[in-house]
């Protein structure tokens, strides 16, 4: 918003006013393009009031024509148009902010505001699902053709590159995709100032957006009530998603149908032809674009005097001897060596510049800087401020910074090198990393730091320079009058500029451009449809086209080549003549600002760092190998003699310590009195001992329930997969019987990268819709939605990542026992993803599941295949959850489950989840006469048991003695 002597905007829509409608005394108030809504303009008490909406309030300038009759010494206020002479008159403008929302329109706003950021998060946890899946199917393929000898490496070569190829594509476009949600939300709380301009009207546009948020649901809901289903809730929630995701894509399509219409515009004034053919104009505009992207460019920052900085006068040659006497140049960002690479490249690829040329930034041209004075500096800003924005520090003049604050922001700036520094080591320590661990890290950052801090000392010592020669300059021109039209406070402004250094050739473009496009869009497509994944190639499609306008008519490359926004935009400054042309630019701007706005930035690093973990988890998978089978070596060892136990009155012991879960036909029979598996603890025994050597779990099968009880049937699994060579080799589970006949699955838990791999696949959108629950208000109410959500991105797998899901072959093994009819009985147990797997086996095939540590079935449930529901999951399944185990928190709430304690130490993050502590646990709260005390139960921290014969042995002897 800017004072100038120009039209105001309230007189006509399109015409300028004529000269009878001008004062010679009042100024003239335009609205600016970066504001979100227009003014509007009335008479209202002999003033013109500007009102100016900003999210719940109201910004209202008043104008007013002040006179002082100098014959009867009084002062009146004069409307605008009052004829006659006047002496004294003074144009005042008063600023006040009036609040105008209500508590009904914030909860209203709210609802659209949660329904669109729900549907925010599904785009974003789809995003993560779709960058998971496809680096695993990539992980899965590898391990079938190197591992299980069914083909050789180049049978790989397809899949590899296509995969490989088509990351960056999904990175961008899925950036993209992000970024218009994000806009797209924010839009809708503001009010929807954006979804307003896009040329339906504010009236059609308000009941549009009221029809799909709120009319479409409410109606919805009350068919459904007036019909008497019972799925009224379910229903509405889904059709709300649905409504919303429609009005989505139409903010989508206008959003980048006003780009490219806007890019076909303006590069007709880059050529300067207005004959330019629809053809010509796609043409140029994608060679700009390639052209940017290519060159060689380097980012300057420099600090300027403000009182002779001009933003159009800065020519190339203030890329050299430090902007002509007009700044200080401080360090230079990034380019310098791509810039020497593009140099060294054959002749006829790339030209070098005789000048660099200034490359201009949609920031500049707008000049929309932040201004640092003495109201509105604050060490929050200071401490938050982004190290490489621009700013404005007012030094002069009765809004200039205070010594005090100038100095306080120096201190700040080193007591926030001096707390990164302390926090990182802190958490280090807390962590117990090792010493050298820390002292590197630590010297990393302050080397880092120091690099950093002779940057700022450059630029405190410029600003300094700058700020003296101000001075100075003040007491030279200093006339003693008081009043001096010419005088204008001072300011430095920091900044950064681009040059160009280096530019492609016409020809060079041109290759770029074409061999670009045909290996990201053709390899990868095709990679998608020959392996038959419809959804992945149609998903690849849609985000390949956004990356494609994202990239090729982004306005930027012809902004920095025009300087301007050309007949589109005004010179910095001024705002819009007219109500017509200011939609028209502030459409133009805010959709522009999506490309380089900070949500874009967060979200591609978010992304990326979710493609890094992934990529490097399967790399580390593929080169690893299967690592299936051979499990480790035995972590629980037993003393010399079992007589130690832990002695807990009868009448103490919980009732979850026995075994009392029903048989397999769901009845609440007490297991047989026969069966050796009599405590809970017995199968949190029999999880850990899946993770064991084959050859050594007999013996501890002997240690625990006794010789001649428990058996491990080796020969079972071979003969299982054999008769299923269909199904993947991919679960690692053990199979125990018991002298009664009955026999218990032991599913392992995590412990290859394929195993990790398996667990995000599973879990990772109920656990990413988890947070989101937690975020939005009444969370609880979108269960439905969440299944909906969750069921959907389910769809995202390849068929080759469905086929190598676990739980696959752990349900096919429990049906081939059941349907042997060799065993009276058969269960379930495993622990962490072994407890996840055995609690969808359970629900599928009708069998007790027993899990420790284990992240719940719930929300994923519609995920799985066949599909499992609440009924089943609550009948066959128990979970046991250790204090502060996150893992056990992942996928819901579990429906039957016992909490036990930790007593391991808050800052070791894991020890919570690991089986061995949960069974030293269960053995202290339950008391373990029939079942022996291992060692390292003590050394966890748990109090040294009793021994049973009296003898006065301690534990810890014992445990020598073997």
């Amino acid at each position: 918003m800017k004072i100038a002597t120009r039209v105001p905007s309230w007189f006509t829509d399109d015409d300028p006013p004529s000269s009878s409608r001008r004062s010679n005394h009042h100024p003239r108030v335009l609205d600016h393009y970066s504001l979100p809504t227009p003014s509007s303009t009335v008479r209202f008490r002999s003033a013109h009031v500007h009102v100016y909406d900003s999210q719940g309030s109201q910004l209202i300038l008043e104008e007013r024509l002040t006179t002082r009759n100098t014959a009867q010494g009084k002062a009146s206020s004069l409307s605008l148009h009052e004829n006659g002479e006047q002496t004294n008159t003074t144009a005042n403008v008063t600023v006040k902010r009036v609040m105008n929302s209500s508590p009904e329109l914030l909860f209203l706003r709210g609802i659209y505001s949660a329904i669109a950021f729900f549907k925010g998060a599904f785009l974003f946890i789809f995003a993560v699902g779709l960058l998971l899946f496809l680096v695993s199917d990539l992980a899965n393929q590898a391990k079938v053709i190197i591992f299980n000898g069914t083909g050789d490496n180049k049978d790989l070569a397809f899949p590899l590159i296509g995969t490989i190829l088509s990351i960056p594509v999904f990175l961008h476009g899925l950036t993209q995709l992000m970024t218009l949600i994000t806009s797209f939300v924010t839009d809708v709380f503001a009010g929807s100032p954006l979804l307003n301009s896009f040329g339906c009207g504010v009236v059609l546009t308000n009941w549009i957006k009221f029809t799909f948020f709120i009319g479409i649901p409410a109606l919805t809901f009350v068919g459904l009530l007036l019909s008497g289903s019972q799925d009224f809730l379910p229903i509405t929630l889904i059709t709300t998603f649905v409504s919303v995701t429609f009005l989505f894509f139409c903010f989508s399509v206008n959003v980048v149908c006003l780009r490219v219409s806007s890019c076909l515009y303006l590069v007709k004034e880059i050529y300067e032809r207005e004959d330019m053919t629809t053809t010509e104009r796609l043409k140029y505009t994608i060679l700009t674009a390639e052209e940017s992207t290519l060159s060689g460019k380097v980012h300057k920052n420099y600090i300027y005097d403000s009182n002779v900085y001009d933003l159009k006068r800065l020519d190339s040659n203030s890329m050299i001897g430090g902007g002509n006497g007009k700044a200080l140049y401080l360090y230079s960002s990034h380019g310098q060596w791509y810039i020497k690479f593009t140099q060294l490249m054959p002749r006829g690829l790339f030209t070098t510049l005789d000048l660099p040329m200034r490359c201009w930034t949609q920031a500049e041209i707008d000049f929309n800087i932040p201004f640092y004075t003495k109201s509105s500096w604050s060490l929050e800003s200071v401490f938050c401020r982004r190290k490489n924005e621009s700013h404005i520090a007012m030094v002069s003049g009765p809004s200039a910074l205070t010594p005090k604050q100038s100095f306080s922001s120096l201190l700040c700036y080193f007591f926030g090198v001096v707390f990164y520094i302390l926090l990182v080591t802190g958490l280090m320590v807390f962590a117990q990393v090792s010493a050298t661990v820390i002292a590197a890290v630590v010297c990393l950052f302050v080397a880092y730091w120091l690099w950093q801090g002779r940057k700022e000392y450059r630029m405190i010592k410029h600003a300094n320079t700058i700020i003296r020669r101000l001075q100075s300059d003040g007491n030279d021109n200093a006339d003693g009058s008081d009043d001096n039209e010419d005088d204008y406070d001072s300011a430095l402004f920091q900044k950064w500029e681009t040059f160009m250094v280096t530019k492609p050739t016409l020809s060079f473009a041109w290759i770029s451009f074409i061999v670009k496009n045909i290996i990201i869009a053709m390899i990868p497509l095709s990679y998608f449809c020959y392996s038959r994944n419809l959804v992945g190639a149609m998903t690849y499609l849609v985000l390949f086209l956004l990356c494609f306008e994202k990239h090729y008519f982004d306005i930027g490359p012809i902004v920095e080549a025009l300087g301007s926004f050309g007949t589109l935009g005004m010179e910095p400054g001024l705002g819009a003549a007219t109500r017509n042309e200011w939609q028209q630019k502030s459409r133009l701007y805010h959709i522009t600002r999506m490309n380089n706005n900070a949500s874009r930035r967060i979200w591609s690093k978010l992304l990326n760092f979710f493609a890094v973990l992934f990529g490097v988890v399967a790399m580390a998978a593929i080169s690893s190998g299967p690592g299936q089978e051979e499990g480790v070596a035995p972590y629980v060892t037993f003393p010399s003699n079992s007589t130690f136990f832990y002695d807990v009155p009868q009448e103490e012991v919980s009732p979850m310590c026995n075994v009392n879960f029903g048989n397999n036909n769901g009845s609440n029979a007490t297991s047989s009195l026969t069966s050796p598996v009599k405590y809970l603890a017995d199968y949190n025994f029999l999880t850990i001992i899946s993770y064991f050597k084959i050859d050594s779990i007999q013996p501890l099968l002997d240690t625990w329930f006794g010789e001649g009880e428990a058996f491990l049937d080796e020969d079972v699994i071979p003969t299982f997969r054999e008769a299923h060579p269909d199904l993947p080799s991919a679960a690692s589970f053990q199979l125990v019987s018991f002298s009664d006949g009955s026999a218990i699955v032991c599913v392992r838990g995590t412990t290859t990268y394929f195993d990790f791999l398996v667990d995000a696949r599973l879990w990772y959108a109920a656990s990413l819709f988890q947070l989101v629950q937690s975020a939005v208000p009444f969370g609880f109410a979108f269960d439905a939605l969440i299944d909906f959500s969750v069921n959907r991105l389910s769809e995202l797998e390849a068929s080759s990542v469905k086929k190598v899901s676990y739980y696959v072959e752990t349900t096919a093994f429990v049906n081939y026992l059941r349907k042997s009819g060799k065993y009276t009985t058969v269960s379930i147990t495993g622990h962490s993803l072994g407890g996840g797997l055995a609690l969808i086996t359970g629900a599928q095939t009708q069998t007790l599941a027993i899990a420790i540590s284990a992240p719940s079935a719930v929300m994923g449930r519609s995920a799985v295949t066949p599909e499992i529901s609440l009924e089943d999951i609550k009948q066959r399944s128990y979970s046991v959850i250790p204090q502060r185990d996150i893992i056990s928190h992942l996928g819901g709430e579990h429906m039957n489950s016992a909490g036990i304690k930790c007593r391991a130490g808050a800052n070791d993050f894991f020890a919570c989840h690991y089986a061995y502590r949960s069974l030293c646990e269960l053995m202290y709260t339950c008391g373990n006469v029939k079942r022996p005390v291992y060692c390292e139960c003590v050394s966890m921290g748990y109090p040294e048991p009793t021994s049973i014969d009296g003898s006065g042995t301690s534990l810890e002897f014992s445990c020598e003695v073997i």
